[in-house]
């Protein structure tokens, strides 16, 4: 004897369709789909999100985006877009150029500098862990790179930008903590760093090389 069927929209999703969705939303920010304070309050959607129906209703109106019935990781591909060489943009093809989403968790310190590759996807975890990612030398895998702030608390994030790149901060929410931003605005399409989702206490600082 077996149970009714179940809508595939009511199916639980897991951490890797949540990080593909969030994926696919950084992508349609870049495309200029989102504003970054509705890339923001989505991201934050998304990252709580509980089914595929969940996940569908932030992605109902982006054209070619909608993932109800069928896999994340589907639409991830039917939505993939050409890749736009620029400055310190890589230019590997997307087989090549490693996880689409860095996940920084756990307690202590972690840094990164020097030619490291940059997925277009950072989440930033942890209690009283302090971050430090240096992108002024790394090899970006795209223009636009989204770091979230998820269920982080404590601890500091310093990001050191190349010169001639930019900064947003509109789908970001700061709780009982700080901002320094030395980022002065500017054209972009060198390296758009966007910050998203909530930082409890602790610290941020944005700044270009010494």
């Amino acid at each position: 004897m077996t149970g009714p069927a179940i809508d595939p929209k009511q199916l639980r999703v897991s951490d890797d369709e949540r990080a593909h969705v969030l994926a696919l939303l950084a992508k349609a920010a870049r495309r200029g789909l989102l504003d970054p304070a509705e890339y923001g309050r989505r991201s934050e959607a998304a990252s709580a999100a509980l089914t595929r129906a969940d996940l569908n209703t932030l992605l109902l109106d982006l054209p070619g985006l909608r993932v109800a019935g069928r896999t994340v990781e589907d639409a991830a591909t039917l939505t993939a877009g050409p890749l736009r060489h620029t400055p310190g943009y890589s230019g590997a093809p997307a087989a090549a150029r490693g996880a689409e989403v860095l996940e920084l968790t756990g307690w202590g310190s972690r840094s990164f500098r020097g030619r490291w590759p940059v997925p277009p996807h950072i989440v930033i975890g942890g209690v009283g862990a302090g971050t430090r990612l240096d992108f002024s030398r790394a090899t970006l895998t795209s223009t636009t790179v989204t770091v979230e702030f998820r269920s982080n608390i404590g601890g500091s994030a310093e990001f050191v930008l190349p010169h001639g790149g930019t900064v947003r901060l509109d789908g970001l929410s700061v709780r009982g903590g700080s901002v320094d931003n030395r980022i002065p605005p500017g054209p972009g399409g060198l390296l758009d760093l966007l910050l998203t989702g909530t930082k409890r206490g602790g610290s941020i600082s944005i700044r270009h090389p010494r």
